[in-house]
């Protein structure tokens, strides 16, 4: 048995090694094509931003109006879009919703007056009454043809889109993938109930070590492999303060150990088995018969007339058995 385990040990840790060394680098670059995927995404949307905030210099109210609807239907990304002037007044909003309110105390607004502005997921309740889902401010600054600050458009993004579209993503990639805070926090998973709590330290540690896969202990004390990609954008659009997540629960790369562990011990057994009979037959056929015979030889040698007895288990125990019978008749 110590033999056995004397082979089992050590295979056993270098086939568990070996399995967490390829889930970590499946999980760094499956984080790694996450992020490009959601990146390419979100780029999209804020191209589209700038491109219709570009156009609006030369344009009136109502043909700003007739770009911001248009906005709504294409592609159902966003939830609403509008334009504020200088004073912090809605003065055009999609389908009219909105307009004449005054969006001063926002942040998108007060930040996209100065530059492009991604804001976190937001309740759009607290910003635009119109509308009560989740939404993603991104806004940029409206200029004249002079180069002067007139205004600042704003896109809502639908956060169900972008949550949807990870799931999908990651799923694609064969990915638990979360979309996480500065503070570790998850804003969205796969499911309401498999929503992820890193402490910052652990997503500062994982940040700094981009090309690796490590094991941390989250906030309710589960230990799970994480690759992390610290920022959501990779490209054109301004920084979302979002990282992208992918959590590879130390359970399921196990399997694959226990299947081999399993079998190994199978084999092992299987193998104990075999020797086992095989030792009952060595014993039977080749043993026991030459225990017999030196018996006979012992008895012999103290004078006495054993029965001569023949054993044919073997060439061995043959001719000793037929040299002691040789040895009595000459005595005997």
């Amino acid at each position: 048995m110590l033999g056995m385990l004397a082979i089992w040990w050590p295979i056993n840790q270098h086939a568990q090694n070996f399995e967490t060394r390829v889930v970590s680098e499946n999980a760094i670059r499956g984080v790694k094509a996450l992020r490009l995927a959601v990146s390419r995404a979100v780029e999209r949307e804020w191209e589209s931003l700038q491109a219709v905030a570009g156009q609006l210099a030369t344009k009136d109210y109502a043909e700003t109006r007739a770009f911001t609807d248009a906005v709504l239907v294409a592609g159902g990304r966003v939830a609403w879009a509008g334009l504020a002037d200088l004073s912090g007044t809605i003065r055009v909003g999609s389908n009219g919703v909105g307009e004449g309110t005054s969006v001063t105390s926002t942040e998108w607004y007060r930040k996209g007056l100065h530059g492009p502005f991604f804001g976190r997921i937001t309740s759009s309740s607290t910003e635009q009454p119109h509308d009560q889902r989740d939404v993603i401010n991104i806004s940029v600054p409206v200029k004249s043809a002079d180069g002067e600050v007139t205004g600042v458009y704003v896109y809502s993004l639908k956060a169900s889109w972008l949550k949807e579209y990870v799931r999908a993503a990651a799923d694609d990639l064969g990915l638990i993938a979360y979309v996480v805070d500065q503070r570790g926090r998850s804003i969205f998973g796969p499911d309401q109930q498999a929503r992820l709590n890193l402490t910052p330290a652990s997503l500062g540690s994982l940040s700094l070590n981009i090309g690796s896969a490590q094991i941390v202990e989250d906030a309710d004390g589960s230990k799970n492999i994480f690759a992390v990609a610290p920022e959501l954008t990779v490209g054109n659009a301004p920084p979302t303060g979002l990282s992208v997540v992918a959590r590879v629960p130390p359970a399921s790369t196990g399997q694959d150990v226990t299947q081999l562990s399993v079998a190994m011990w199978i084999s092992l057994l299987s193998l104990l088995g075999v020797l086992g009979v095989f030792s009952i037959l060595f014993t039977r056929h080749f043993v026991r018969p030459l225990e017999r015979l030196t018996g006979i030889a012992r008895e012999i040698a103290e004078g006495k007339e054993p029965y001569p007895e023949e054993y044919n288990s073997s060439r061995e125990c043959e001719q000793l058995s037929h040299a002691l019978s040789r040895i009595q008749s000459r005595y005997y």
